[in-house]
Order: structure tokens, then C-alpha cells, then sequence
């Protein structure tokens, strides 16, 4: 009877212990079924809202991240008017750019002003350009070189003139505006017109000789070598000349 008793409880044990084991895996197939049902339905927000697939979101950000990095950079500009500080004296430039040659004006408003010429050519970021200009009665020459980024540009200028002197320090420019149209060149004043003669100096200056007036002058009083006839014969009587015989 007792070893029936004990049968009886084990069969009864192991049908607990089945019952739950099936319960617990019913469980686990449910919630997985209901994580995959989560995900589908998020993914299905996810296109609507983007109109990109849920599944296809990372991949297209490594895609923009990659495009960003690969894309070239822009190419480097130099066309507009630039204001330029050479060791603390102020210019300005109005360059136009043409594939990587760079041609344009310049000019300096102050004391003394001037207006110049300017032309070089654009490599990458590096620039290096040549100023020529007539201040006052001294041709100049400038040299400018250095690297643009973005609307500046820094380096160093060497300058020299026809007088010898030569000079050398560091440049800055700045980008005043992309568009060259409204550049206007330095009042620089014409060269002094020749003085016309006053009624002063008109006085003050000696008359001028008429040499033909006084060279006929001159030959009517000096006497001449030659006698004319017939001034000597006025005066003399006719009637002590002697008579020819009759022939």
C-alpha cells in the first residue's frame, strides 16, 4: 500500500513538472512572437513616416556619411574686390578669374593715390600674383603670394621700384564682394599744364629785330662803290660842252 502511495506521487510529480516546462515554453514562443510583431509594426511606421524601409535607415546613413567624405571640395575663387593690407598700407584689388589665371585692377586712395594692374595665377589654395603701378614719377612692382581660405587670403609681398628700393613683409586680404562691377579706379590729378605766357613777361622780354627791315635800312645809307651817270651830269650847262663840226 505504502509503495503504491509513493508511485502514485511521482507520477503526479513528473506531470507537474511536464505541465510547467510546456507552460514556460508557450511563454517564451509568445513573447518572441509578440518582439517580432513589435518590430514589424515599427518598421512599417518607420517607411511611412520616411517613405525609406526600417531595415534600409542604417545603411543609408553610412551611404551620406561616405558621400560627405568623397565628395570633392569646392574649387577655390578669387574673382570679386578684395581689400588688402600690405605691413599696414591698405589697397584694394578687383580680380577676375578664368580657369586658374587671374587678371584685374588695383588701386591705393591715399595721400598719394595710384592705380595699378594685376595679374597671376591660382594653383589649389595657393595664389601668386604681380602688381604693377606708376606712383607719382616711380614705376612700382609688387609681388604677392600666399593661400586662400574661404573670403581671406594670408602671405607675404616683396615690393621694389625704379628708384632701388625694395621692401618685403607680411599681406592680409579680405572678400569685400563677389561681384567686380562696382569698382571705380583712384582720382589721381592730370599732370600741370605749361604756365601761358603773361602780359609781364611780354614786357619784360627784349623786342624782336626785324633783320630784313634793318638790313634794307643799313644798305641805303652805306654809299655805293658804283656812280650812276645821270645823277653826275644834273647841274652841269649844256652850252659850254664843245659843238661837233658838221660833217
Amino acid at each position: 500500500m505504502k509503495t503504491r502511495s509513493l508511485i502514485l506521487m511521482a507520477i503526479f510529480l513528473l506531470t507537474l513538472t511536464a505541465s510547467a516546462a510546456f507552460a514556460s515554453a508557450a511563454d517564451s514562443s509568445t513573447a518572441s512572437a509578440n518582439q517580432t510583431e513589435n518590430q514589424a509594426a515599427l518598421a512599417v511606421d518607420e517607411t511611412e513616416a520616411t517613405g525609406v524601409p526600417g531595415n534600409a535607415t542604417s545603411s543609408t546613413s553610412e551611404n551620406a556619411s561616405t558621400a560627405e567624405i568623397s565628395s570633392p571640395a569646392a574649387p577655390v575663387s578669387m574673382q570679386g574686390i578684395w581689400k588688402v593690407s600690405l605691413a599696414g598700407t591698405d589697397i584694394t584689388m578687383a580680380l577676375n578669374q578664368s580657369g586658374e589665371s587671374i587678371f584685374g585692377r588695383a588701386k591705393f586712395e591715399g595721400d598719394q593715390p595710384w592705380n595699378g594692374a594685376v595679374a597671376g595665377s591660382l594653383s589649389g589654395s595657393s595664389v601668386h600674383l604681380s602688381l604693377a603701378a606708376l606712383q607719382g614719377d616711380v614705376l612700382s612692382s609688387v609681388y604677392l603670394g600666399g593661400a586662400v581660405e574661404g573670403d581671406s587670403l594670408t602671405g607675404s609681398y616683396v615690393r621694389s621700384d625704379s628708384s632701388g628700393k625694395a621692401a618685403r613683409g607680411d599681406l592680409t586680404a579680405t572678400l569685400i564682394s563677389p561681384d567686380t562691377s562696382g569698382y571705380t579706379p583712384a582720382a589721381v590729378a592730370a599732370a600741370a599744364e605749361t604756365v601761358p605766357e603773361t602780359e609781364t613777361s611780354r614786357e619784360s622780354s627784349p623786342p624782336a629785330v626785324n633783320i630784313t627791315e634793318s638790313a634794307a635800312q643799313q644798305a641805303e645809307t652805306t654809299p655805293s662803290k658804283f656812280k650812276d651817270v645821270t645823277q653826275l651830269a644834273k647841274g652841269i650847262n649844256p652850252n659850254i660842252l664843245p659843238r661837233m663840226a658838221a660833217l
